[in-house]
């Protein structure tokens, strides 16, 4: 938008009439010839015509007095509300504060052997059922096995032999060896259901799919195997039975579905041996049971994870409370130049807007330099025209020092 100029301004000697501040530095330039020293004068002349564009009327400056001091409000009312913000995550600081320090804490004594392990109670009772359990499938794998393999002594109970350690000694060292050796097959086994369990543990923590291909194999191969010595013991009884003359039927395959032999070895055989190999896992994978560098280890990785939630929790506070601290700082210094901007209007002093200032001030230039760059060669008019911008910048430094202005 044009400005207006009056030409009667002091060291200003053109023709009477209305011009814009480029055409003005172009005149000025032209007057002077483009001559740096003579600049400030013509700038006192912009800047005088500026303040008569500032001053308002008496609405006017009833409205711009009333705008200020809404803004002025609205100033006050954001800094109270950031006080407010961080008074209550000060409070919400100490809290992350005092838990990361009780962490921290938890983690000394956990270093120097205060930490809990776990239930020991439990693990106890299921370290002595395992103990008792494995035993038991000790002799009953022995047993059944030793019947499958060499028949049912005539008078046995059938699975339950309590001389086959020393019937399988009278007929040699290997019967004996076999019969000791037979039982860890279904051992080895139920330990190596307890590695594949903890293995699908480790990917579950991946979020990996779990594997149970293993372990259903494993529990096929024992049910067939119990399948296979229930059969045997079944049919021993009862070929024991008829040569007793306690029966007159010879042995048929689907009278094992009626034996109660069969259906003792698989509840006695199979049924214990899955509760066993799963309390096993229990105590195997129990926390009592690793080493103390492994329990602290795991114990101390789990309250660092808990720290560093907390710290990131801590910083994210910290942040929203510096960002509440530079808008005070802000608002402070809004609020102190809106102030002095309602006291200037209120007495008579127009605030100056430096921005438009500015404005005005690069339009004059523009013009200056116009004249100067097409009316001298460029060798004369590159040094006049970075004279011209270096006393300008002197004069606008000088002029905006002891200013008031309005945002």
């Amino acid at each position: 938008m044009a400005e207006q100029l009056q030409n009667d301004q002091v060291n200003s000697k053109t023709d009477k009439g209305i011009i814009t501040y480029s055409q003005y530095g172009f005149r000025s330039a032209q007057k002077s010839q483009s001559q740096p020293a003579a600049i400030d004068g013509y700038l006192d002349n912009v800047y005088d015509h500026f303040l008569e564009e500032q001053k308002l009327d008496e609405q006017g400056l009833k409205d711009r007095i009333s705008k200020l001091k809404a803004e002025l409000q609205s100033e006050k009312t954001k800094k109270n509300d950031s006080n407010a913000e961080i008074s209550s995550l000060k409070s919400f600081k100490d809290d992350k504060e005092k838990q990361i320090e009780e962490l921290e804490l938890e983690k000394i004594d956990i270093k120097n052997g205060d930490g809990e392990v776990g239930d020991t109670s439990s693990f106890v009772i299921g370290a002595f059922i395992t103990l008792l359990l494995t035993m038991y499938l000790f002799v009953f794998y022995s047993s059944s096995g030793y019947s499958a393999f060499y028949g049912i002594k005539q008078g046995s109970m059938g699975f339950i032999n309590p001389n086959v350690f020393t019937d399988a000694l009278n007929k040699g060292g290997g019967v004996i060896a076999l019969i000791i050796l037979f039982p860890v097959i279904f051992l080895a086994m139920g330990f190596y259901i307890h590695v594949s369990i903890e293995s699908n543990k480790i990917l579950k923590a991946e979020n990996k799919r779990s594997k149970y291909g293993i372990i259903s194999s494993l529990l096929l191969i024992t049910l067939i195997a119990d399948v296979f010595i229930g059969y045997k013991i079944s049919q021993g009884v009862h070929v024991n039975e008829f040569n007793a003359g306690l029966t007159n039927e010879t042995w048929k395959f689907n009278m094992i579905f009626s034996d109660i032999n069969f259906y003792l070895v698989l509840v006695l055989g199979f049924v214990v041996y899955v509760v066993w190999g799963f309390l096993l896992n229990f105590v195997l994978s129990h926390t009592y049971l690793k080493t103390e560098s492994e329990q602290v280890k795991l114990m101390v990785e789990n309250l660092n994870s808990k720290i560093g939630d907390k710290r990131k929790e801590l910083a994210e506070i910290i942040s929203k409370i510096n960002k509440f601290e530079s808008d005070i700082i802000t608002c402070e210094s809004k609020i102190e130049e809106k102030q002095k901007d309602i006291i200037g209007y209120e007495n008579g002093v127009i605030p100056v807007n430096i921005s438009s200032l500015k404005g005005s001030i690069g339009e004059f230039m523009g013009g200056w330099q116009n004249y100067t760059n097409n009316n001298f060669y460029t060798d004369s008019a590159l040094p006049l025209v970075e004279n011209a911008i270096k006393a300008q910048n002197v004069w606008l430094t000088n002029k905006t020092q002891n200013l008031n202005y309005d945002n």
